[in-house]
């Protein structure tokens, strides 16, 4: 569609007014026709065509103003549904959103291994479309969070150790041709959970950021310009087999020679080092034991240099389980051992999404791609 072309020029005026009804929410037509800066003829034709397209509809009228109240336009939820699905060590977890983000269709299934998982995800989803009331193969996007190495392109699980039943499950090819869809596609869990926390959590409003988990393992969600970086191989962010010294003495894992992140801040290396404090795991954390605190900064200060100074982000979310229960006490002490670096005084901000976060984080993906796709080819491309 050539720039300047009667076609490109109408899409471009479709796509300013269903993402302000996106950002905003329901607008009469005069608050449209402000927005944009179209006449008032050229935004009742956009909104024609969108609701012959059934992209928008009209959504009851505007309270309190003098006169006849204005009608209010809104974006028609139904005329895009995507899914999120979680995958865990023990379940399955799906939702169904429409086109405005409301969930409007959830199922979650236990998943003791073994277990088919290709059939196990055809019978969770066809749970969550139909309480949506539509069918599986109607989804313009399916984002599947996984616990482990998913390739550049979604397509591939590279590395499964935690879900072993999905070790066969590439490429989709098979898992695409069962559920009736091929709008599938993989991605890391942590990847998700930093979408989540850059449209409603501690990210929101910063361009480039890395969220920095710690939970079961260890891992690295990177967003760059707004958007999540993958690498060349999908293996951004997977820092648990980066090298460094262990900074603790207390608990030492090994020695100056270093060893990889994992075996000094994997579960079971924080459970060893509150032990060493004749601590548990559990109270060491939420009880904020000033030592121990002190020396799982330590640890995750370490992790951090590297991140910090080869990407200089613009802020550090700490998240996962673990840099939740720690909260503001080990924020302030990795911040203050960073503080004695050379590296750039990069902003801490402990993780505030709440709920399924990988879930959401999918969900918000599969939105994000959806209606990128829907905007851009607006009334021409239905």
């Amino acid at each position: 569609m050539p720039a300047g072309s009667p076609r490109f020029l109408r899409t471009l005026n479709e796509r300013a007014t269903l993402e302000l009804l996106l950002g905003r929410g329901p607008l009469t037509r005069g608050e449209l026709e402000s927005l944009t800066g179209l006449s008032k003829a050229a935004t009742a034709e956009v909104l024609r065509r969108l609701e012959s397209a059934r992209l928008v509809r009209k959504g009851g009228r505007k309270p309190g103003s003098a006169g006849p109240a204005a009608h209010m336009w809104t974006l028609d939820g139904s005329s895009s549904y995507v899914a999120g699905v979680d995958v865990t060590p023990s379940a399955l977890d799906v939702a169904v959103a429409d086109l405005t983000g409301e969930i409007v269709g959830e199922r979650r299934i236990p998943t003791p291994e073994p277990y088919d998982a290709i059939e196990t995800l055809s019978a969770a989803l066809t749970d969550a479309t139909t309480a949506a009331g539509i069918q599986v193969s109607d989804l313009d996007r399916i984002i599947i969070g996984m616990p482990g190495v998913v390739d550049v392109n979604g397509d591939r699980l590279a590395s499964a150790i935690q879900v072993p039943s999905w070790s066969d499950v590439h490429p989709l090819g098979p898992l695409r041709a069962a559920l009736g869809n091929d709008r599938v596609h993989m991605e890391n869990d942590v990847n998700l959970v930093a979408v989540e926390e850059m449209v409603k959590g501690a990210a929101v409003g910063a361009e480039n950021f890395v969220l920095f988990w710690l939970g079961q393992g260890i891992g690295a969600g990177v967003v760059l310009k707004g958007a999540l970086w993958r690498g060349a191989t999908g293996r951004s962010g997977e820092i648990g087999s980066v090298v460094v010294p262990d900074p603790v003495e207390v608990g030492r894992v090994f020695g100056p020679e270093g060893g990889p992140l994992d075996q000094i801040l994997g579960a079971e290396a924080v459970a060893a080092l509150a032990q060493a404090h004749g601590l548990g795991a559990d109270d060491a954390i939420t009880g904020g034991h000033p030592a121990f605190l002190a020396d799982l900064a330590a640890r995750v200060a370490v992790a951090l240099t590297g991140v910090i100074g080869v990407l200089d982000p613009d802020l550090v979310v700490l998240g996962g389980p673990l840099c939740r229960a720690g909260g503001k006490a080990l924020r302030e002490r990795v911040a203050a051992r960073l503080a004695g670096t050379p590296l750039a005084q990069t902003p801490l901000a402990t993780s505030t999404v709440s709920g399924n976060a990988v879930r959401a984080g999918a969900v918000e993906f599969a939105l994000s791609l959806a209606r990128e796709q829907l905007f851009t080819a607006g009334t021409a491309g239905r």
